[in-house]
């Protein structure tokens, strides 16, 4: 069967589309954007319909998830992308760079791309546009954990083993935490035998994903482990007794999150990928996006962080002033056989 946006988006069953009901399908113009497929989002789909006001007959449909399967569709296409644009963190884009499916940004035409701090641009890579960011900290339960750790190598203190939760590194959060070990005891970020070696000391309990690691804490399977600020946050509004340490010696962590163009889209697709790319930067969504219930992270200059968000988003001088991000670039191709390496060693 012949690779086209139709057939391809058929096959996928969790999509949210915004449409000017008024104007007939064969007269709009659809953008298709791999995006998250849950409540996260809900800032992709406010700039959608905003960008549909500014151009009647655009509309926007929000594919959840982005795999190497996707990856392969949008290089095989030649000439017909199945997908417009994406969001995307650092690992995928190395990953997408290496497939050569990217089309870099023009940020000449992102206007509200000079208001994003300069820390965040280098994580674009040279293609995409920064438009928020997640935390990498430690999640724990406040019935059990009185004085939480505040560095990466407290973990170590011995007062955790057999208590903690570790993510497989097929997950980013996983492989970001095996690199954070490397770089809190002085070593390269890409020494994944250091880190498994490292993590074996505590002896942890495994989680497969962010959103199960998030579970065992609630479960009282564990009593602390690192976790994504979002999905600390997320538990924690839910009456739950979590905390969140905002670890440094690295850090605070954060992960960006891009805006990515694809090769191989219709003509006229870059004009309304950068405007789209342009809404996202503006206080409006922004203060969305950094808000309850999603808590990202936001990387535009002069949004305040919300109260409710300040204990797991940067927001203090000396926190803003230690944000930093992993060399993903170094370490992010190692991900295959650092996840055959975990398995053997933590499969009990």
């Amino acid at each position: 069967m012949r690779l086209t946006r139709r057939t391809v988006l058929g096959g996928l069953a969790a999509t949210t589309t915004l449409a000017s009901p008024s104007i007939l399908r064969a007269q709009t113009r659809e953008l298709v954007m791999i995006g998250y497929g849950n409540d996260q989002d809900a800032p992709l789909i406010a700039a959608g319909a905003e960008l549909g006001r500014r151009h009647p007959g655009v509309s926007l449909q929000v594919i959840g998830g982005l795999s190497a399967e996707a990856l392969a569709q949008i290089k095989a296409a030649r000439g017909n992308s199945p997908y417009d644009f994406a969001v995307m963190g650092s690992p995928a884009i190395i990953n997408a760079l290496a497939e050569d499916v990217l089309v870099p940004l023009d940020f000449s035409r992102i206007s509200n791309s000079a208001n994003v701090d300069p820390r965040f641009m280098p994580y674009g890579y040279d293609v995409g546009q920064p438009i928020w960011f997640e935390g990498i900290g430690v999640a724990y339960d406040t019935t059990k954990i009185s004085t939480p750790p505040t560095t990466w190598a407290d973990l170590w203190s011995g007062e955790y083993n057999g208590r903690i939760g570790m993510c497989r590194p097929q997950s980013n959060l996983g492989l970001g935490v095996l690199a954070a070990t490397c770089e809190a005891f002085g070593m390269a970020q890409d020494d994944m035998t250091f880190a498994l070696e490292k993590w074996q000391e505590l002896d942890p309990l495994v989680g497969r994903s962010p959103p199960l690691l998030q579970q065992m804490i609630e479960r009282g399977e564990v009593d602390l482990a690192p976790l994504w600020h979002v999905n600390s946050a997320l538990a924690a509004s839910t009456g739950l007794p979590i905390g969140y340490a905002k670890l440094t010696g690295p850090g605070p962590l954060m992960l960006p999150t891009n805006i990515v163009q694809f090769v191989n889209t219709a003509e006229g697709t870059a004009d309304l990928v950068h405007e789209f790319t342009d809404i996202l930067l503006t206080p409006e969504i922004q203060t969305m996006a950094g808000s309850a219930p999603i808590y990202f992270g936001t990387v535009v200059q002069g949004i305040e962080v919300p109260a409710d968000a300040a204990p797991y988003v940067p927001s203090t001088p000396e926190e803003l002033a230690g944000t930093t991000s992993l060399d993903w670039p170094s370490f992010a191709p190692l991900r295959g056989e650092t996840v055959e390496t975990f398995d053997r060693m933590f499969a009990a």
